[in-house]
């Protein structure tokens, strides 16, 4: 009688064993190479992936999220002017892209009202000197619960002026006011508006804007 072969035990222990060994790979740095086994370039590759994919994904994690603002009528970097022959829909886009500029987020600073006491008074002297026309009196206001600084003059208004007035002649900066918690500094004359944007110093919108 001869003995009963041994090969479908040996077939039936095999998937365990199998089994244990993957499960052991799986948990093993997936940078390491399995013992014995030969080094290929896409085994050498793979090590470094993991961290510049980490390294990439962290700026998207801690990003701040976009301000959301209305149309423009004209692309930034233009500031215009909107003159009064444009269409009304320019017109009317203009009003709410200034609207929006002033409006506080979240994320703004609070108003700092020591800060804002003394650039007013240094603004009015900078205007006065500054002024191509008759200056009206009490030329600079703090508006729109002080999240606006208005000078009023009387000719000379440009995209320019209100950044030129507040940095070369007030000695301070757009960024100080943004840190100071104020979001636009315009510039009003006879003709024109002008709103600078504090919290971005290319974003300058001008508009006919008589003042009576």
């Amino acid at each position: 009688m001869q003995p009963a072969p041994v090969r479908p035990r040996a077939l039936r222990v095999a998937p365990p064993v199998l089994a244990l060994g993957l499960a052991v790979l799986a948990c093993d740095d997936p940078r390491a190479p399995v013992p014995g086994a030969p080094i290929t370039s896409s085994t050498a590759s793979a090590a470094p992936a993991a961290p510049s994919t980490s390294a990439a994904a962290a700026p998207t994690a801690t990003e701040a999220p976009r301000r959301e603002m209305p149309p423009r009528p004209v692309p930034i970097g233009s500031s215009g002017p909107i003159q009064p022959s444009a269409p009304p829909e320019q017109q009317m886009m203009a009003i709410q892209y200034t609207l929006a500029m002033v409006s506080p987020q979240p994320t703004d600073p609070l108003v700092d009202k020591a800060y804002l006491d003394a650039i007013v008074p240094k603004l009015a002297v900078a205007v006065r000197t500054a002024d191509k026309g008759k200056t009206p009196p009490n030329p600079v206001k703090a508006t729109k619960g002080n999240r606006k600084i208005e000078i009023d003059m009387g000719k000379g208004c440009t995209e320019r002026t209100p950044s030129n007035l507040i940095a070369q002649r007030a000695g301070s900066s757009l960024r100080e006011a943004y840190d100071a918690g104020i979001l636009v500094v315009s510039c009003h004359d006879v003709l024109w508006e002008c709103h600078q944007s504090t919290r971005d110093p290319s974003d300058v919108l001008c508009h006919a804007a008589p003042r009576r």
